[in-house]
Parts: structure tokens; C-alpha cells; sequence
């Protein structure tokens, strides 16, 4: 009969060791999965991409990775099942308001079945659901996958790629190369269908500058909700180097914003950062001077943004004083719709702004698919995530005092662009608020629920782990 060595013994507790710590020092697939969801939703176009892949739904690589992370899940649920290791996320009145919103949005289809299938509008109802559901499931692998001890570190990831994406729109702004689009161009495998990058032009004739999604707009949102997060790290770091990195990581964001030349891109970050300055109290001393750098160094990292911007905000601009004036004018005219649907609305997304008009706005656009309940219970989760961000960033201290002022100034953006644009219809703004709200999911969760208890790990204890020995006994 065989018997381990003490190299065995080593290598055994080396490997548990691996198993057990956090990202990414750890051997556990699904955070290393939920890493590469991170880099396809803020890196790769993919409203823009359809694999070739036969599925009930719209083959977005999003929605490929999601699945795959969906199956891994299952697969090692079954396999350690009675792991000490599972987090134990406890769902509470953000899961509520979420599924609630959910609901409202499959009542809404249900109970207006019949005329949606007389207008030939249910398989486009179908695929905007589809569309919903990756957003749900993104939120539940989140916080089913990152232990609260892993938050510094999927941050850090998250803060690196909305700068990626930033630096990008910068580029983009500057030669008319869209750095993201030609990887994509270039790297998909054959039968992709492509539908390349936006032709939208803005109003004083520029071609829309989009980044990695399809649409300016999206684009300036999803690098603004994330501009909290580096100010904050650039506050709170005790190194010089962090400081500046995370300094310079603040000023790429607010630039690549602005290189949309979007007043969207000037709005979302104010609102941020100033949120940020509201509730951060003295701390936020820093940030100001960082801010103050920011106003001036912008004219310097993105020559001519000042000057379109500021025409873009000039009553002399008369294009857009009239597309504004367009808009509305507009709301009269959905006035019916709203009073024939007035609680659960005509349908989730069945509002087909082509087919009828551009209202610029998912606060009207909701009211007019989900109605009043769904439209309240969409308000009710930025409320009830905002409310508790702000809650943990004023009571704590340290690094979730840090997320959760960020968090809060993430919300407050996303939720002035839905005044703005129909955010639920580009994915990546979706995504990246979901993403906050799993982050204030499991801040509110206490240390102890992300791994097992102490007694409960010295069970799964690695070989050779005796009563003296630190796998054994609490420090």
C-alpha cells in the first residue's frame, strides 16, 4: 500500500491553498469565467456580433459566455455540493425590486398576448426578453461567484477595462479609427454576421464616435458610471504610484467621455463625480483637486472636444435646439397609449421608437410597455441600490466605505442617462449597472457568508493538516 510522501503532503496543501484563495490567485474557473464576460461586455461590440451558432436566441457573444458560465455553474454544484467553499449570497430587497421589475415586464406580455400577435410584434418582444434574462443572469452569476474579499480585485479589473474602452474612444476621436471594431473585423470566425461600426452622424456632420458598443451614447455611459471607482482609488491610496495611475485612469474616463461629443458626456460624469463630493464629506478633498485637473488638462488631452461641446450646449446650435424641441413635442403624442395601459403597460419593449417615434427617454419608454408598476418598481431598484450604497459609504470605513460612494455615484449617472437615451436597448449601460448592483449586493453581505465558517473549512482540511497544524487551528 502506498503512502503519501511529504512532498506529496506539500503539493496537496499547495493545490487546496490555490482552491481556496481569492481572485485571482485562485484555481476556481468560474471567477476567471466571469473575468472573460467582464473584458467581451467592456472591450467587444457585441451588439454589433452574431456568431455562427444555431440557438433559439440571438447568438451575442455576451450571451455565448453567460451560457458557458451558466453550465459551469450547474457542473461544479453538482460536483461539490456540500463544498465549504460555496459563497452563500442572501438575496434582499434589491433581488425583490429586481425580480418584481421582471414580473412586471412578463405580465405585461401576457396580458396583452392577443394584440401583440395581431401587430406580428412577439418575436421581437421575444428577443428584447432574451436581452432582459442575460441581464438577470449576469446579476446572479455575479453574486454568485465573487466572494466580498474579491471586490478590490474585480474592480481593479473592471476600472483597467473602461479605461481600455476610454482610451480607445480617444484614439478613435483623434484618427476616426475604431480601434475595437477592426479586432473584432478581424479575429471573428467565418459565418460571423458583422454589422460594423455606427454610421450616425452628429449634428455637426462628425461621424458618432462609439467606442466598443453601438451608439455614442452607450458608450459614454459605461465609462461614467466607473469614473467613481478610479477617483475613489486615487483618493484612498496610500502609494504615490496608485495615486497617479488611478489619477490618470480618472482623466482617460472623463476624456473618453467627452470624445463622444455627447452632452450625455459632459452630464454623466458631473453627476458621478459630484455625488461623490456631496456624500464623501472632508476625504473628498483630493478628488477636488483632482477634478480641477481634470477641467484643465482636458482641452490639452483632447484638443477641439471643448469647443464642440460648448456648441453642443449653444442656443445657437439650432439643430439640436430643434431635435430637442422634436422630442417634445412628441410626449403629447403617447399620451394615449400611456392612459389605455395605464399599470401594466402595452407590452415590454414592444415600443418600436422606428416604427413610431424617439422619445429619447426609458423612463417614458417603460411607462408605455410595463406601465406604472413597472415603470416604479425600475425607479424602485436605483432607489433601493442607491439608498444602500450610500448607507455603506457613510457608515463604513476603508475599502467599502470607497465602493460604496462609488456605487452611489455609479447609480445617480445611470439613472440621469435614462432621462437622456433608451438605455435598456444598448447592452453594455445595462450590463455595467448591473454589475454595480451585485457589487452593493455583496457589500451589504456579511464577511461570513462569502466562504464557509471556520469549523466548517478545518473539515475539508487538506491531508497531513494535524490538531497543531495552522490548517487546523484559527490564528
Amino acid at each position: 500500500m502506498a503512502v503519501a510522501g511529504p512532498a506529496d503532503d506539500v503539493g496537496e496543501r499547495r493545490r487546496y491553498a490555490t482552491d481556496d484563495a481569492d481572485w485571482p490567485r485562485t484555481n476556481r474557473a468560474q471567477p476567471w469565467l466571469l473575468a472573460v464576460i467582464l473584458c467581451t461586455v467592456f472591450l467587444v461590440p457585441i451588439d454589433s456580433i452574431k456568431l455562427p451558432i444555431s440557438l433559439p436566441i440571438d447568438a451575442r457573444p455576451d450571451r455565448i459566455v453567460l451560457l458557458a458560465c451558466i453550465g459551469l455553474s450547474i457542473v461544479v454544484a453538482l460536483v461539490r455540493a456540500k463544498s465549504a467553499q460555496r459563497i452563500r449570497h442572501r438575496y434582499g430587497l434589491i433581488e425583490i425590486t429586481l425580480f418584481l421589475f421582471v414580473g412586471a415586464a412578463v405580465a405585461s406580455v401576457a396580458l396583452n398576448l392577443d394584440t401583440l400577435q395581431a401587430l406580428d410584434q412577439v418575436a421581437p418582444t421575444v428577443k428584447r426578453f432574451a436581452l432582459l434574462g442575460a441581464y438577470v443572469v449576469f446579476f446572479l452569476v455575479v453574486v454568485n461567484t465573487v466572494r466580498r474579499s474579491e471586490l478590490d480585485a474585480y474592480v481593479g479589473l473592471v476600472i483597467g477595462l473602461a479605461t481600455i474602452a476610454a482610451t480607445g474612444t480617444i484614439v478613435e476621436y483623434a484618427t476616426g479609427f475604431n480601434v475595437f471594431f477592426w479586432i473584432a473585423q478581424h479575429v471573428l470566425p467565418p459565418g460571423t454576421s458583422f454589422s460594423g461600426s455606427s454610421s450616425i452622424r452628429t449634428t455637426n456632420g462628425r461621424p458618432d464616435i462609439t467606442g466598443p458598443t453601438r451608439h455614442g451614447l452607450a458608450d459614454c455611459t459605461m465609462i461614467a458610471m466607473f469614473i467613481p471607482f478610479a477617483l475613489m482609488r486615487a483618493v484612498d491610496a496610500v502609494r504615490s504610484r496608485e495615486r497617479l495611475l488611478y489619477g490618470i485612469a480618472t482623466v482617460l474616463m472623463v476624456a473618453g467621455c467627452l470624445c463622444t461629443l455627447r452632452r450625455t458626456g459632459v452630464i454623466l460624469p458631473f453627476v458621478a463625480i459630484s455625488t461623490l463630493m456631496l456624500f464623501g464629506g472632508r476625504r473628498m478633498v483630493p478628488a477636488a483637486v483632482i477634478t480641477a485637473c481634470l477641467l484643465a488638462l482636458a482641452p490639452v488631452v483632447v484638443p477641439g472636444t471643448v469647443r464642440d461641446l460648448r456648441y453642443q450646449f449653444s442656443s445657437s446650435n439650432t439643430a439640436n435646439q430643434q431635435s430637442s424641441a422634436g422630442r417634445r413635442s412628441d410626449y403629447g403624442a403617447i399620451r394615449p397609449d400611456i392612459e389605455a395601459h395605464t399599470l401594466i403597460g402595452r407590452g415590454y419593449a414592444t415600443y418600436d421608437p422606428g416604427r413610431y417615434r424617439y422619445l429619447d427617454n426609458q423612463y417614458l419608454g417603460a411607462l408605455i410597455g410595463v406601465g406604472a408598476i413597472g415603470t416604479g418598481s425600475y425607479v424602485l431598484i436605483m432607489l433601493v441600490a442607491g439608498a444602500f450604497a450610500l448607507r455603506i459609504g457613510i457608515r463604513l470605513r476603508g475599502s467599502p466605505s470607497a465602493l460604496g460612494l462609488a456605487s452611489a455615484g455609479a447609480i445617480l449617472a445611470y439613472a440621469a442617462s435614462n432621462a437622456l437615451f433608451d438605455t435598456l436597448s444598448f447592452p453594455q449601460a445595462p450590463y455595467g449597472f448591473f454589475l454595480v448592483l451585485a457589487i452593493v449586493a455583496i457589500l451589504r453581505r456579511e464577511p461570513s457568508d462569502s466562504s464557509a465558517p471556520t469549523e466548517q473549512r478545518a473539515s475539508v482540511a487538506p491531508p497531513g493538516a494535524g490538531a497543531g497544524s495552522p490548517s487546523a487551528v484559527g490564528a
